[in-house]
């Protein structure tokens, strides 16, 4: 039966990261003139791989360790925040509190609380296949969302490629149906997938020095 498993923050230390949408595309022929077809399909699933530095806390390494045989191979889920440096997280956007009577400035700004990232949350309702979603970015007054940001609702993770204030296009297309005043996930986006094969992880211990830098290969999980 499968699992989800929760991978913590500080245990996977990427030194390089893939987050690439992969499509499905095939060659119908090639026409008398020299012009291929080419079919598509609506189909795309997200590809992240993760290469992690050399490790030097035998704790650590062990409990990497331990999380690769809680996943079983390809058995069950994990559940990833991903750590990606260019986020649209607290230093782009700060949690803002508001005055004691529950007021903001007149730019419409709060007090700034740089420990975490502003919520940001859907102001209308979207269903299976949109991708279109409008946000709420006052009260108080935030950034919107930049163009290829990345953002997760449970679980799924989406890229912006498309923004203009409150309203953005993304991609893939939504997974779920989410309500109005759905709170999206930035600081950090959460991604769950299957590993590519049975044997990601396999990371190799140099006795006399530290693990060895291993890389891992996710796939959209989309039961859970």
């Amino acid at each position: 039966m499968m699992a989800v498993i929760v991978w913590p923050a500080g245990l996977l230390r990427p030194v390089e990261g893939s987050f690439f949408i992969r499509n499905i595309s095939r060659s119908g022929g090639v026409s008398l003139n020299g012009v291929e077809q080419v079919l598509t399909s609506t189909a795309s699933w997200w590809e992240i791989s993760l290469t992690l530095s050399r490790e030097f806390d035998g704790e650590r390494l062990k409990a990497f360790e331990a999380y690769i045989s809680r996943m079983r191979g390809r058995q069950n889920v994990a559940a990833i925040p991903l750590c990606d440096p260019y986020r649209y997280g607290a230093k782009v956007s700060p949690l803002q509190q508001p005055w004691s009577d529950g007021t903001y400035f007149s730019d419409g700004t709060g007090w700034v609380d740089g420990t975490a990232s502003q919520p940001m949350t859907v102001v209308n309702a979207a269903g299976v296949g949109s991708r279109f979603l409008t946000f709420k970015l006052t009260q108080p007054v935030r950034p919107a969302l930049r163009l290829g940001d990345m953002f997760s609702i449970n679980g799924f993770l989406y890229r912006v490629t498309s923004a203009g204030g409150n309203d953005i296009y993304f991609e893939p297309p939504l997974r779920q149906a989410i309500p109005a005043g759905q709170v999206i996930q930035t600081d950090p986006p959460v991604f769950y997938g299957r590993f590519a094969t049975d044997d990601e992880g396999r990371r190799s211990r140099e006795l006399m020095r530290w693990g060895g830098q291993t890389t891992l290969t996710l796939i959209e999980a989309f039961d859970r």
